[in-house]
């Protein structure tokens, strides 16, 4: 069985062909401009990297923010589902799954099975999300992708109080201007994320093991601080994580 699962973010838009159970192909592009108008080219370009034609597709699922902009989805599923169906395929004795996406954490407890059994979204902001590290980044002229090597370089990271986006672009250039190191206060927005996001994950319960999914499980600088915070034992997706969604979909898919 071939299904495709798109998941529309507000940073990226992913989507994955799976073949039974293995990755065919898989796509991952800047969610910019007009990105209804692209989804198609998207489908159509990673398909042909599996060497699929669309005739042989049993089901296109789609998710994000953006899930109705996929207009050949056959449905929709709600991207925690995904997360959850993803996570206990990928790693099946793993309880909780933390989703860090563009603009929003999510924790989720699931049985064996992949069915949740409690949850809890910070979507209000965009505090301890990708958006956050990348306003803050921007305000100190570090690339997202340098991100890591700018945080291993500190040697007395700074304390960043505020949980906001806005007002920590404010407090972190005050730091700037103060004549903080640089690699300090990128190491202090770090722990400052990391601090928001257990702080999630405590609420929901202590569990042996945890995996970290979604664009900020890229950063080891954030990821290091989970683990060590964290009750239980880390396990790291098989798969990039930034695909969870769009496998948990592509999964549902084929169960459907």
């Amino acid at each position: 069985m071939i299904t495709v699962g798109v998941d529309v973010g507000s940073i990226f838009t992913k989507a994955v062909v799976l073949k039974d159970d293995e990755i065919a192909a898989s796509l991952i592009r800047e969610t910019v401009g007009d990105i209804s108008q692209k989804i198609d080219g998207m489908i159509d370009e990673v398909l042909a990297a599996a060497g699929v034609s669309p005739e042989e597709v049993t089901a296109y699922v789609s998710s994000g923010q953006g899930e109705d902009l996929v207009e050949r989805a056959d449905f929709s599923e709600d991207d925690i589902a995904c997360v959850a169906v993803a996570t206990r395929h990928l790693l099946p004795d793993t309880e909780l799954s933390i989703e860090i996406g563009g603009q929003s954490i999510s924790t989720i407890l699931s049985d064996p099975a992949g069915d949740i059994l409690n949850y809890l979204r910070n979507d209000k902001c965009a505090s301890g999300s990708g958006r956050f590290i990348e306003v803050i980044g921007t305000a100190l002229g570090v690339p997202i992708d340098d991100i890591d090597k700018v945080a291993g370089e500190s040697h007395n990271k700074v304390a960043v109080s505020t949980q906001c986006a806005v007002f920590a672009e404010s407090e972190v250039i005050s730091y700037v201007n103060r004549g903080e190191p640089v690699p300090d206060i990128i190491a202090g927005v770090c722990d400052a994320m990391a601090r928001i996001i257990v702080s999630q994950a405590l609420r929901v319960g202590p569990v042996e093991n945890f995996t970290v999914a979604g664009g900020v499980a890229c950063f080891s600088s954030v990821v290091d601080i989970l683990k060590e915070r964290i009750q239980g034992g880390y396990k790291p997706l098989p798969i990039d994580p930034r695909l969870t969604v769009a496998y948990g979909a592509a999964l549902i898919g084929q169960e459907e």
